[in-house]
Parts: structure tokens; C-alpha cells; sequence
């Protein structure tokens, strides 16, 4: 190779590097401008026209990133369950192992209203090719749950998964009574009130949480 064409090699991969790099970045910004928009006003206003004006962007760049809201809304799970895996990974010991795992999904943003939403809104109405992306980025972060599992409880790695599958499930639904409690009367009777005072995530999940974690001892 001569001395020219290492030049150009070396100034194509600087290109390369400083386009994905920009990528990345504007990438992060419409997840943020989406996870933004959906803390200050729901999910109801949320449209594709909204997020690339929140981002800064046009919507033909949005569409670069995410053909639909829903795919955006996959992605912006995907991020979200990352987060919660990695506090999970850090923070998990056998004495808080019960405590972290309901915990870090409580504490991530808006990841337990995508994840309310996740089975019968979103994924429903995304393309196979990006929604097989995600499923199998969320497969392995299922997968490192259920390492820390066997790690922390000494089960066998395939009851945990078993068990890292039945907490998402939980999960899910634990998420949704927090959807309910926005719609929760204001005058609940007597004889009620103990059936809504568990219908909160942290108060359900935990109870999952502790069922499935006595089963792996």
C-alpha cells in the first residue's frame, strides 16, 4: 500500500468513526426528546411531528431512526431495560436481591408505562425486522437477570431463566395497576380499600418478587 492510499484509508475510517459517532448522538437525542415529551405530557400528545420539533430534527431524519412511533417507542424500551438490567447487575447481593429488583424498574423513567404498553400497543404495531431486533436485544438482557439470579440464589441457570421470565411477566402486570391508579376514585369504599391500596407496582411486584425468589431457594 502506498503511502497515498494509507492516507485515504486512514481518513475513511476517521470518516466512518465521526459518522457513527454523530449517529449515536442524534439517535440519543430523539430518545431523549420522546422520554422528555412522555414525562411532561403522556403518552397522548406523542407524535412523530412533536418528537423530531422536540429533537431538533426533520421528521425525514426522524424516519431514519424510527419508521413508526411505535418502533421508536421499542427502541426507547430497549434503552430503558438496559438501564434497569445494568442497577440490577450492579446492586444485586443475596441481602437486597428482593429489594433491587423491584426497585430498579420503579426507579428508571417511563420504563414501566412502555412497559404497560409493551405487548398490546407496541409490538403490535411494529415492522417483524426492527421488532425482531429489539426481542432479541431484550432476550440477552433476560438472560443476564437470570445470571445474577443463579449467581445470588445458587439455582440452576435454567430455573432462573424460568424465573427471570416469570418476574417480566409479573412485571408487566404489576406496571399496568399503576396505569389503573391514575383512574382510581377518590371515594373508595371500606370494604375496598385494602384490594386498591395493593393495586401499585412496588406493592404487587414485590410480592412476585418474593414468591419467585422463595422458589429458587
Amino acid at each position: 500500500m502506498t503511502s497515498g492510499e494509507i492516507r485515504y484509508a486512514i481518513a475513511g475510517k476517521r470518516k466512518r468513526a465521526r459518522s457513527d459517532g454523530e449517529k449515536e448522538a442524534r439517535r440519543g437525542a430523539i430518545l431523549n426528546a420522546a422520554r422528555a415529551m412522555i414525562g411532561q405530557t403522556g403518552f397522548e400528545s406523542l407524535t412523530m411531528n412533536a418528537i423530531a420539533k422536540e429533537a431538533g430534527v426533520s421528521k425525514g431524519t426522524l424516519y431514519l431512526y424510527a419508521r413508526t412511533k411505535e418502533e421508536l417507542l421499542l427502541a426507547l424500551f430497549a434503552d430503558a431495560m438496559e438501564q434497569v438490567v445494568q442497577q440490577i447487575e450492579a446492586e444485586a447481593t443475596p441481602e437486597t436481591l428482593a429489594r433491587v429488583l423491584v426497585d430498579a424498574p420503579a426507579q428508571v423513567p417511563v420504563f414501566l408505562p412502555l412497559l404497560a404498553r409493551l405487548f398490546t400497543v407496541i409490538e403490535t404495531n411494529i415492522a417483524p425486522e426492527p421488532l425482531f431486533e429489539q426481542k432479541r436485544r431484550m432476550r440477552e438482557m433476560g438472560l443476564r437477570v437470570a445470571q445474577v439470579l443463579a449467581a445470588q440464589t445458587g439455582a440452576s441457570l435454567e430455573r432462573t431463566r424460568e424465573a427471570s421470565m416469570v418476574l417480566m411477566l409479573s412485571m408487566q402486570g404489576a406496571a399496568q395497576f399503576d396505569i389503573a391508579a391514575a383512574r382510581k376514585p377518590d371515594d373508595v369504599p371500606e370494604d375496598l380499600a385494602p384490594m386498591f391500596a395493593k393495586e401499585t407496582f412496588r406493592t404487587s411486584y414485590a410480592m412476585a418478587v418474593r414468591l419467585v425468589l422463595d422458589g429458587l431457594s
